[in-house]
């Protein structure tokens, strides 16, 4: 005996009903079909109508009735629904017939034309539907949802069936094949493509692997330096808001602002190339429409660029070259300078020549009387090892080298047991800070020679000095700051003359530590 609660619940109060296990409970009968009354007739054109068509066949015996019953199938023209109008001359075969289930059948959906179809049910013949769907519904059912619409071929032998589903899949199989090796006849054709556009174009990229082209264009000794340099720069320079003139500083539009993208199309130009365009510009001098020609930009887009990246690297660079301890000057002290071992730093002036200012104030304070010319004039130190360490701003040519050495700044950076080496145009020892040494050649003065040991020492001195040319002549090879710069040029001037003096660090030492 089992204990059968009469809810899922015991309630408090609830009696519990006893359940015997042996006993058999009589199933209830199968539910007789509902009839339903016949739908309304839509008016107007009908569209495709669906007739329902029972499976598996089912043969009926009609000769009890002595006629031939027929049964009227029509459906509505939504497609939403089936119903079907049975005449009253039809007899109840759910009770004749044993083989009939009153459970649900499968049923498959057949398109067909208008108008309504007569189907016989004496006939004994059936057509098996080619469909790959199919329906399940119950007797109980009159209304049969429709959710399939497809027109379907009826054939007798299922055998054929199979054996034409097993050719069309042949059939895909091989136009697949032959799909896949066209796809990979084209990637190579992309890929060979690309490898001819990059070739063909001027880009970064175009001189990997070839170094000599690499130091000519850029003035690094190599791609692979290129690349290091880059991308030590490289998350700095994605937040870089470009240049737009005076108005970006004082009044910068929302989308101008960093961290936040710039509305139209994408850059032309990536990142990369962009380091590379202003590269060969100061290395090589091309004019900004050349530069827009090669790299396919507008010429105000290019100016835009080599402002904002000189500008950057004006920033960027000296900080990668930290003016040196005495302790890194001595522990990399070359041979050459055993007899100078507190040598500190090498400086020396060099000029540059630029347009005739249209101001006569200007004029004269440009002239230089060594060149001849108006020029402007800057400082630059490098370290024993032969390495730029110190660049002074662009100052007239008329200046002298004291009062650029006093003004410069470097002095501050100067400690005591220092050794400055310079040409003898530097008459600074009067202004040098307390503890900081002057080593120049000797003068003659009113004597009519130098002495053996002055000669000598002249000699010395200049045989390491000529390091400090070597380096300029490293900077002068950016041939942006050959020939005559122009008076428009004046306000980036000092940015362009400090990147090209730091840039040349990246090459070769001139001093090897021997």
């Amino acid at each position: 005996m089992g204990l059968l609660l009469q809810s899922p619940r015991l309630r408090e109060g609830a009696t519990p009903v006893l359940h015997s296990w042996t006993k058999v409970t009589p199933q209830r009968p199968a539910p007789k079909p509902r009839w339903c009354p016949p739908p309304k007739k839509p008016k107007g054109p009908q569209k495709l109508n669906k007739i329902v068509v029972s499976e598996p066949d089912i043969a009926m015996d009609t000769s009890a009735s002595g006629t031939s019953p027929d049964l009227d199938v029509s459906m509505d023209a939504s497609g939403s629904g089936l119903d079907m109008d049975i005449d009253q001359s039809v007899p109840d075969f759910s009770e004749k017939t044993s083989e009939v289930d009153t459970v649900s059948k499968t049923t498959s959906i057949v398109t067909v034309s208008p108008p309504p179809v007569k189907v016989d049910v004496s006939t004994q013949t059936a057509w098996t539907p080619l469909s790959t769907s199919t329906q399940t519904t119950s007797d109980s059912d009159c209304n049969v949802q429709s959710v399939h619409d497809h027109v379907y071929t009826f054939v007798k032998d299922k055998s054929q069936t199979l054996e034409s589903y097993k050719d069309y899949v042949l059939q895909l199989e091989s136009k697949l094949q032959a799909v896949e090796e066209e796809c990979k006849h084209l990637k190579k054709t992309v890929h060979s493509l690309k490898a001819q556009v990059n070739a063909n174009t001027f880009c970064a990229n175009a001189f990997r692997g070839d170094d000599d082209a690499m130091r000519f264009y850029t003035g690094l000794p190599s791609f692979d330096v290129f690349m290091a340099l880059y991308e030590y720069i490289a998350p700095k320079a994605m937040q870089l808001q470009y240049w737009r003139g005076s108005s970006t500083v004082r009044d910068s539009k929302p989308h101008q602002r960093p961290g936040m993208c710039r509305p139209g199309p994408k850059k032309k130009c990536t990142l990369l190339d962009e380091f590379f365009l202003v590269l060969v510009r100061l290395k090589v001098g091309l004019f900004h429409k050349d530069l827009a020609i090669r790299f396919n930009l507008s010429e105000s887009t290019v100016s835009r660029i080599v402002t904002t990246w000189i500008n950057f690297l004006y920033l960027e660079l000296p900080l990668m070259f930290p003016f040196p301890t005495q302790a890194d000057i001595r522990a990399n002290m070359p041979l050459q300078f055993s007899q100078y071992p507190t040598t500190r730093i090498i400086i020396d002036c060099t000029e540059i020549f630029i347009e005739v200012p249209s101001a006569m104030l200007a004029q004269s304070q440009t002239w230089s009387n060594y060149k001849h010319h108006n020029t402007w004039k800057a400082l630059v130190g490098i370290s024993p090892n032969g390495m730029v360490t110190f660049v002074s701003k662009l100052w007239g040519g008329r200046v002298s080298d004291k009062a650029i050495t006093r003004d410069s700044g470097l002095l501050a950076l100067l400690e005591s047991g220092d050794n400055v080496m310079a040409d003898r145009g530097f008459e600074i020892s009067d202004i040098l800070p307390p503890g900081v040494s002057l080593n120049i050649p000797p003068f003659k003065g009113d004597r009519a020679a130098l002495s053996a040991a002055e000669v000598q020492e002249t000699m010395d001195i200049a045989s390491v000095r000529i390091h400090v040319e070597r380096a300029i002549g490293r900077i002068k090879n950016y041939h942006i700051l050959d020939g005559v710069m122009p008076i428009t040029m004046a306000k980036q001037a000092d940015q362009i003359f400090t990147v090209c003096a730091y840039l040349t660090n990246f090459s070769p030492p001139l001093v090897k530590k021997e």
